[in-house]
């Protein structure tokens, strides 16, 4: 069993079952939190293996750690359908009397026994952390006690660029970035792509595989390959910052619809790119106003007349930068700021 343990001066340990270079949003996020000075004093529990056999050591790291605050990031990848987290959490308010604040990332994502297993450890938290508004009152709505909730909004994974240009003087006309697996709207993207590579536009796909999702990617690699469409892989998170500062439009069209938790939404839009994508149930009243979430049957005649026509261009480009200024934190550093006055 591989164990990672980052210790720092006091106040938190973080849990989580995913840290880079691991592949997964909530690893990433951690990764950001332990960046900032606020959270220089936290404590890193990072545990690889969640099986049944694994409980008794997993406690006995908890156990070395003295912190009186136990963070719970969940889920992640690493987890898997283990309610091993589970019993560790509820181990350390009952037998280490450390405080518990859970990071629930997605809840609406979670499956009915995902739901049903947070509800009992949430009795056991002091309190419950969200990334959405929308995500914390579908927990009230399920049985999360009304004292309980806080949100803190996330910040992109990706920086960002240095060199934010005008949306007119980039070079690739459309771009997608993200992780290549089911549930992303990659084969939506691909359709439209391959229409406007016929009109002469320059597309391009950004973004990482993961060893879970083998039987999705390699065939759609193969696929992206046949239609000519670029293919953009394993860059320095700097890199992909430049890609997307250097992009007029990205087509990110999420079956579930454009919302605040997801990570490569923000980053193109912090990054200045032109984001058309879709309107679903998590989708807020601010991003309706400030993104285009048009029907899929217009996206190609929406996409290549916004192409020809510089002043849309730079509409929805201070479009996407107003919500940015107004909506996203400003810094990692704000991020890890709110955990620390909703834990003081």
């Amino acid at each position: 069993m591989e164990i990672y343990i980052a210790a720092h001066s006091l106040i938190m340990i973080i849990l989580t079952g995913t840290y880079p270079p691991e592949r997964c949003g909530v690893g990433d996020y951690v990764h950001h939190l332990f960046g900032t000075k606020a959270g220089s004093g936290w404590s890193l529990l990072y545990l690889k293996s969640w099986r049944w056999r694994d409980l008794r050591a997993n406690i006995a790291q908890l156990c070395l750690n003295t912190d009186q605050i136990l963070n719970l990031q969940y889920p992640t990848m690493g987890y898997g359908t283990s309610l091993v987290p589970h019993i560790m959490a509820i181990y350390a308010v009952l037998f280490l009397h450390k405080k518990l604040y859970i990071t629930v990332h997605e809840y609406s994502q979670l499956g009915w026994k995902g739901k049903c297993a947070l509800q009992l450890l949430f009795l056991f938290a002091t309190n419950v952390i969200f990334t959405t508004s929308f995500e914390c009152s579908l927990a009230h709505k399920h049985g999360l006690s009304s004292r309980k909730g806080a949100i803190i909004k996330i910040n992109s994974n990706i920086p960002v660029s240095a060199h934010i240009k005008p949306a007119l003087d980039r070079q690739w006309d459309l771009g997608y970035f993200g992780y290549i697996r089911p549930l992303k709207g990659l084969e939506e993207f691909v359709s439209v792509a391959e229409d406007l590579k016929a009109m002469g536009r320059k597309v391009y796909i950004m973004g990482q595989t993961q060893p879970e999702y083998r039987d999705f990617y390699e065939p759609f690699l193969r696929e992206i390959k046949q239609k000519g469409i670029q293919y953009i892989d394993n860059l320095p998170v700097e890199e992909v910052a430049n890609m997307l500062a250097d992009t007029k439009i990205m087509y990110l069209p999420y079956p579930d619809g454009l919302s605040e938790r997801r990570g490569s939404f923000l980053a193109a839009a912090v990054n200045g790119a032109v984001v058309v994508s879709k309107e679903g149930k998590f989708t807020t009243e601010e991003q309706k106003q400030h993104f285009l979430l048009p029907q899929s049957s217009e996206v190609v005649a929406l996409i290549e007349k916004g192409l020809t026509n510089p002043l849309w261009l730079e509409k929805q480009q201070q479009q996407c930068l107003a919500y940015v200024a107004s909506s996203v934190p400003s810094s990692w550093e704000q991020v890890a700021e709110e955990y620390s006055r909703i834990i003081q």
